[in-house]
């Protein structure tokens, strides 16, 4: 097993071939009932946000088609359109704000944390992007009179049912950690979370189907304006899901359609959360490899378009990635 200290150079913004920066990192791309072989395959990767699906399916997952239910997935970027989705859902669920262990937080959007700094407004739970993940997993507790105030507990009935799910779905000796919102994140190699989110796109069972939809119906509340994963899911026509995770991780899995297997792509940048960093790493991977379906074409070619607002205007980017 490797970790993130094995990581490699994916690009390097340079001057007259002078390389001023370099971002290093891990980044894979996994074809449909193909095994992921290789280095990055082994390194072992804290899951953080990118395990959302899998904790919002072990709680119960969503039991309607309102936009509300996506929450459970989200980490949002705590503007108003979310705000108001997780006060509905706090009506539907019963769980209650008060009860929520995640961290007291200003907005990730900086406009909006601004706006309620110059308000007088202060931190609040819901505005943690893990909110509706508690607010699930608050409710599940409810409905099966579990202790709601050791929700987040490794050992409580919930998070059991997480880990049992979770080990199933990775197939892979795990390590569970706490996540920065409070509550237990599996820790695996990177293929055991691609093979997982190839097997979630193929899955067709209701839970499963029923998440996929709202995700798709609600790219904007899973991550936010501005957001990375909220932008590729817009543009991939109802054939991509995107993912944000903390600390610089991006997955995308597309879907199936007519005459194209599945295939996904992880990212994970060794210096944390730079959203151009990040759209910088995938577009390294796509635009050197040639065995892309055509969901992952047309990413790639989207990700073309946003070349000149990531790579600053004085510098040019040199790919280092090689398959």
């Amino acid at each position: 097993m490797s970790d993130l200290v094995d990581s490699k150079p994916l690009f390097a913004f340079t001057r007259k071939g002078i390389s001023e920066v370099v971002v290093h990192g891990i980044v894979a791309l996994k074809h449909q009932g193909l095994q992921l072989v290789g280095g990055d395959a082994s390194t072992i990767i804290v899951t953080r946000s990118l395990l959302k699906p899998w904790q919002a399916l072990a709680t119960g997952g969503a039991t309607g088609d309102q936009a509300f239910w996506v929450m459970g997935i989200a980490s949002h970027s705590g503007q108003s359109n979310h705000i108001e989705q997780l006060h509905e859902l706090i009506k539907v669920t019963g769980a209650s704000e008060s009860d929520l262990v995640c961290p007291r937080s200003l907005p990730l959007d900086s406009n909006v944390a601004a706006a309620m700094k110059a308000n007088g407004q202060t931190a609040s739970r819901l505005h943690h992007p893990c909110a509706g993940k508690h607010l699930f997993m608050l409710a599940a507790a409810s409905k099966e009179e579990a202790p709601v105030e050791s929700y987040w507990h490794e050992d409580h009935p919930i998070q059991r049912r997480i880990q049992a799910l979770v080990g199933k779905e990775a197939s892979e000796k795990l390590t569970w950690v706490t996540d920065s919102c409070g509550l237990p994140v599996a820790a695996m190699p990177v293929r055991a979370l691609m093979n997982m989110y190839e097997r979630f796109a193929l899955d067709e069972l209701e839970p499963a189907r029923q998440l996929k939809k709202l995700w798709l119906d609600n790219p904007r509340l899973v991550g936010g304006s501005r957001r990375l994963d909220s932008d590729i899911c817009e543009a991939g026509g109802r054939k991509l899901l995107a993912k944000e995770g903390a600390d610089g991780l991006l997955m995308v899995q597309s879907l199936p359609s007519a005459g194209e297997t599945v295939a996904g792509c992880f990212v994970k940048i060794a210096s944390g959360y730079n959203v151009a960093h990040i759209g910088l790493a995938l577009w390294s991977l796509l635009s050197s490899r040639d065995d892309l379906n055509a969901p992952l074409v047309s990413l790639r070619d989207y990700l073309r378009s946003r070349l000149e607002e990531w790579v600053p205007k004085d510098q040019t980017l040199q790919i280092l990635y090689r398959p």
